[in-house]
């Protein structure tokens, strides 16, 4: 297994007075230790409290702990954790970090990427709130620089080091695999991790997460304050699901070929162009027709946020799949409340709560995205230097995660509005042209989602994460080097890997505490993708196009 060099995240360490790092051990454990809180406290770190331990039957025998870790210096912070143990019998000697999404704010126990609970493969399971509590787009807590270093690195990494080193002492092992997986904010996370502290994870699985995009600092929040603005603009600017899904439906006949196969999808959404004149309405309104705002709404959504000089600041929501729009748009029509409430998300503009919550942090509890001047340099100055400060940018250096011998894999849906699949190939393109090809192979691959919206949804593949999971371990562990890939939609093909069986459709709340985490349904047409490591494509045969049913078995498609 992988021994872990002590470098990249030593500094932080050190500042922030912890000197036991996540991938060393310091003292090889003589024996297992007993599902218990004052056995547990014992083994743990010295900034780390153990207050509950206790043996849970499901979804498998496992010892469920509860603690907090305490961040200082500056601080003092409590980021509250979970770690989930299966039993000594089943654990296989992995251990699994749950990335998560939007602004965290709670204590996780079901992955969100790949669905489901890891447990049921054998892997120590461990999740933090990321050092505050709120709801999933409440980006408020920006205000507060403790908690906002908490939620960028801090807090995931020091339950890292605690949670790893109580798994080692629980099962007696001086070695583990170790993973961490998530998208968009999970995604997020996962990109912090390999970056700042790389000897954190032997294999991270990163989706749809802004790891470095080489566009401005603040390229998603202009994003959520120009489609706010444009949803505002006049009278009939919103764009209900309802035409969203019909202006859907005209694209995709309408560009279905562009990719050379006819199977209801997009591949490519940058060779699909497409007249939206065609589908205006003749006078009025009508359910298959569009209006000029509506029209002019598309359009500037297309081409995304500019400033004063014309210059691009993000990229624009792309064409297909347009039916996902309405995740960031809502399902109502504005005026919008800023709530970040879960009841307020299901009908408001996720976009217009992101940019409001997210601005709030930076500019005080009044901020209003839709009087904010993305035009106007001074205001674009002071978000970005806002943002620098806080250091959320990253870095596209892995220098350090690849000498750890670490693996990541990263995944985009081609039709995610917010997190865009051209700026991930621009961030593996700067990784694959600083150290070469071949040797970027060797411990970075990239897989693009057809149909696919922001981290799930749509009519691409739905087990895209999972199979790609299954690779990463292999890659890890056995050296595998990650290729072509088969990926289903379905109900008779799709495969969860870790769902507990192929008839729990829902994860029972009482395993989640107050966050129940629903298992995909496989729903619509059964067929396969093959799913090409960028920048390779897949290509369907066009000489089967005749046959029945041909598009849909990947036998008929190849990488190129």
């Amino acid at each position: 297994m992988k021994r872990v060099a002590l470098m990249g995240g030593c500094a932080l360490l050190a500042a922030i007075g912890i000197t036991a790092l996540a991938g060393t051990v310091t003292a090889q454990p003589s024996a297992s230790l007993a599902c218990s809180v004052d056995a547990l406290q014992a083994a743990a770190p010295a900034d780390t409290i153990v207050f509950s331990a206790d043996r849970v039957a499901n979804p498998v025998s496992h010892c469920r702990v509860e603690g907090f870790v305490t961040a200082t210096n500056p601080g003092p912070n409590r980021a509250y954790f979970r770690l989930q143990l299966p039993d000594k019998a089943l654990w296989k000697g992995r251990f699994y970090f749950i990335g998560l999404g939007g602004a965290a704010g709670y204590v996780p126990t079901d992955s969100q990427i790949p669905p489901g609970n890891p447990l049921v493969k054998g892997f120590a399971v461990a999740g933090t709130d990321t050092g505050h509590k709120g709801d999933l787009l409440d980006w408020g807590f920006l205000a507060d620089p403790v908690k906002t270093l908490d939620h960028r690195d801090r807090a995931a990494h020091l339950t890292t080091v605690a949670a790893q080193k109580l798994t080692r002492a629980y099962y007696g092992a001086s070695k583990m695999w170790r993973y961490h997986t998530g998208c968009s904010g999970g995604g997020r996370m996962g990109g912090e991790a390999i970056t700042r502290h790389p000897e954190d994870y032997d294999g991270v699985l990163l989706g749809d997460g802004r790891v470095n995009t080489l566009t401005r600092l603040g390229a998603g929040m202009y994003k959520f304050i120009h489609s706010s603005q444009v949803m505002n603009r006049e009278p009939g600017a919103w764009l209900s699901p309802q035409k969203l899904q019909m202006a859907d439906r005209k694209v995709t006949e309408a560009c279905d070929l562009t990719d050379g196969a006819k199977d209801g999808i997009v591949w490519d959404h940058r060779a699909c162009k497409f007249n939206f004149n065609t589908i205006k309405c003749k006078s009025g309104d009508g359910p298959d027709c569009l209006t000029q705002p509506e029209i002019t709404s598309i359009r500037q959504l297309l081409d995304g946020p500019r400033g004063a000089k014309g210059e691009q600041f993000a990229e624009g929501w792309p064409i297909s799949n347009m039916s996902m729009w309405s995740m960031f748009l809502g399902q109502q029509a504005p005026p919008w409340s800023r709530s970040a409430t879960p009841q307020n998300m299901s009908l408001a503009s996720a976009g217009y709560i992101i940019a409001a919550t997210r601005g709030s942090g930076f500019f005080g509890a009044d901020f209003d995205p839709l009087k904010f001047d993305i035009k106007d340099p001074k205001n674009i100055d002071k978000w970005e230097t806002l943002s620098r400060a806080q250091q959320f940018e990253g870095s596209p250096d892995l220098t350090q995660f690849e000498k750890t011998g670490g693996k990541v894999m990263l995944f985009v849906g081609v039709s995610s509005p917010c997190c865009s699949n051209l700026e991930m190939q621009r961030y593996v393109d700067k990784v694959t042209s600083e150290r070469g090809a071949a040797k970027a192979r060797e411990y970075i691959a990239m897989y693009e989602f057809p149909g696919i919206g922001h981290c799930s949804g749509g009519p691409g593949p739905q087990d895209g994460p999972d199979r790609l999971m299954d690779e990463l371990v292999a890659w890890v562990e056995d050296g595998k080097q990650p290729g072509p890939l088969v990926t289903h939609h379905g109900a008779d093909k799709v495969k969860m890997v870790f769902a507990a069986n192929a008839d729990t459709p829902i994860v029972p709340k009482e395993l989640t505490g107050d966050r129940p985490i629903p298992m995909p349904k496989d729903t619509g047409v059964s067929r396969d993708f093959l799913l090409c490591p960028y920048p390779q494509r897949s290509v369907f045969d066009k000489s089967k196009a005749a046959t029945p049913g041909a598009v849909l078995d990947a036998a008929n498609w190849s990488c190129r």
